[in-house]
């Protein structure tokens, strides 16, 4: 009961706007525009935006922008939502110092399979960064999360369908 009030939710959802997809000659490439849905207390905003190519084993690609008071390396990453959970080392793109501390940019790959489970707007996931074993806890931001899960689990629903045709 609960998956199919997801669903109806989603399937009312425009979710052009929110992805870009190019079709190559190995596959279909489909990456989703960065959405701002976490946030920490005390560093700000988590931003990210995921890839995801046709035929490469059912893996996407996850890049998420964060910032933190130091330009300390985060080693991996732990996106939760529910039971789903989407974990592994992170690759660092680039540390840039601003105004209010360094923006961090990482990337990571992950099992696609779990994106449609992640993107519930029932449950209020959290990203918990590690940073030399220490836990940095992002939460979702209650609005920003329920405005955009179900336009995340559609486009993910969409690859699915397409990919196996």
């Amino acid at each position: 009961m609960l998956f199919a009030g997801v669903t109806l939710t989603a399937a009312g959802q425009n979710i052009r706007p929110h992805y870009v997809s190019k079709a190559e000659a190995d596959g279909v490439i489909y990456h989703t525009f960065p959405v701002t849905l976490f946030e920490h207390p005390e560093a700000g905003d988590l931003t990210l935006d995921i890839t995801y190519k046709e035929h490469r084993g059912g893996r996407a690609t996850l890049n998420f922008t964060c910032r933190m008071a130091r330009a300390e390396e985060v080693d991996s990453v732990r996106f939760a939502s529910g039971g789903v959970v989407l974990a592994g080392p992170v690759e660092k793109l680039y540390l840039e110092p601003g105004k209010r501390g360094w923006k961090h940019r990482y990337t990571f790959d992950l099992d696609a399979s779990q994106l449609c489970g992640f993107f519930n707007e029932t449950l209020l996931p959290d990203v918990t960064l590690y940073v030399g074993g220490e836990p940095w806890i992002y939460r979702a931001k209650r609005s920003a999360w329920r405005s955009y899960a179900p336009i995340g689990y559609r486009i993910f629903e969409m690859i699915r369908v397409n990919e196996a045709r």
